[in-house]
């Protein structure tokens, strides 16, 4: 048996250090791995024995890039467990920070990492004699995502004003008048990038089981297809060339992320947003994990939509704080946020107001096994027509479609 191995050196344009091999035998490609190579990071260690007013703080520490949805996350598994209630502006405003997470995290990724795939250049900076304009656009619309971060959360990386029962500080009225003027004016640059990530060709595995929060930005269950359940449905399998898990539901891969949000809840879309999503519906319907790329451009022209209309209602409305009043000390919570990436967990066991026990499950974790798929299927159906070079290529395009959180990924393994 002849055996030989196509290396994926380390990816380029993702967060983190990963790589992937391609295994060919005979001739046939027989298997693709997903190598998640950074080392295991101890969050549900670090949290144990800690009071659960400093653990959402210590949550945001996982991730720059995604550190509010970490934060909610956190304090919705938080106040499930103890019995908080939070009033609805406190809702509104968390709702607020996720949106602003998504618009600089989907700016990020389309306009900085994925983009210059679609037009064959090694990375943006290439680019900016030609498309330096629409760059300076990507760029625009990720500096309001920090804006709403920093307003909301605290800071524009690792805030620390997302508490159990609400917020540390809460944001003036000439704040979220900010936010909703800005949100208002940048749909029309993100309506262009959309356009353009529609002209991508199908490729990447089409998706099994897309799974969602059962509501658009968080709920207390998850839908995996036709199926509503929890997260101890999913099967986390330990492998030994990766430091992440993979995720299964019913021995199937699972995606997760903005395409699965579409597929499962393209029917919450209103406005602008809806009206591309009607015109490009045949691709997002495909299942194709390229795209995902389409999806986050989509949903990026609905999360500016909503952060101005969020922004608005608050002003209106004006902003009801509440304040953090546990009904127990002990108990069990789950939180289930939608992070730009796609379902992310935590999970606490509370005794005396101290954590017990604690996990978290993130996008990335949740779609490694859908990657491999995808790679295997795409090497299956390019190799022997594409040189070595030109396929990993290709390849690693479809890595960067998922838009991996490597770092957020590696978490406690028990063998």
């Amino acid at each position: 048996m002849v055996v030989m191995i196509i290396e994926l050196d380390e990816f380029t344009r993702v967060e983190g250090i990963g790589k992937a091999e391609i295994v060919i035998e005979n001739g046939t490609v027989k298997d693709a791995r997903v190598k998640i190579l950074e080392g295991p990071r101890f969050f549900e260690v670090l949290t144990l024995g800690r009071h659960y007013m400093d653990v959402p703080d210590l949550e945001a520490r996982i991730c720059a890039i995604c550190y509010a949805s970490h934060s909610i996350a956190s304090v919705r598994a938080i106040e499930n467990a103890l019995g908080i209630e939070v009033s609805e502006s406190v809702e509104k405003l968390r709702e607020l920070a996720l949106w602003g997470e998504i618009i600089e995290s989907h700016a990020l990724h389309l306009y900085l990492l994925a983009l210059p795939d679609v037009y064959g250049y090694p990375d943006a900076i290439s680019m900016v004699s030609k498309y330096g304009e629409l760059i300076k656009e990507g760029l625009t619309i990720k500096a309001l995502g920090n804006m709403i971060r920093e307003t909301i959360a605290g800071r524009e990386i690792h805030g620390i004003n997302v508490k159990p029962g609400g917020f540390g500080r809460y944001p003036s009225e000439r704040e979220l008048e900010k936010i909703a003027k800005h949100a208002r004016a940048l749909v029309r640059f993100a309506r262009r990038i959309v356009n353009i990530f529609a002209t991508q060709e199908p490729r990447g595995a089409k998706i099994e089981v897309p799974m969602v929060t059962s509501e658009y930005l968080w709920g207390d269950e998850l839908i995996a297809g036709n199926d509503r359940i929890q997260y101890e449905d999913i099967e986390e399998v330990p492998v030994p060339y990766s430091f992440a898990k993979h995720s299964y539901y019913k021995g199937k891969p699972i995606f997760v992320g903005a395409l699965a949000r579409l597929l499962l809840k393209g029917s919450k879309l209103e406005g602008e947003a809806k009206r591309l999503l009607d015109s490009y519906k045949e691709k997002i319907k495909s299942g194709h994990v390229i795209y995902n790329n389409l999806a986050q451009a989509i949903e990026l022209v609905y999360a500016l939509e909503v952060a101005s209309k969020i922004a608005e209602e608050l002003i209106s409305e004006g902003i009801e704080k509440s304040t953090c009043e546990p009904s127990e000390k002990s108990g069990e919570g789950i939180g289930y946020v939608e992070a730009p990436r796609g379902v992310l967990v935590h999970h606490y066991r509370i005794e005396n107001e101290r954590i017990v026990w604690s996990n978290t499950i993130t996008p990335t974790a949740f779609n490694q096994g859908m990657m491999e798929k995808s790679l295997l299927e795409d090497a299956r159906n390019m190799f022997g027509k594409e040189s070595e070079t030109t396929l990993k290529s290709k390849l690693e395009e479809v890595v960067r479609a998922f838009d991996p959180c490597i770092s957020c990924s590696v978490h406690v393994v028990r063998l």
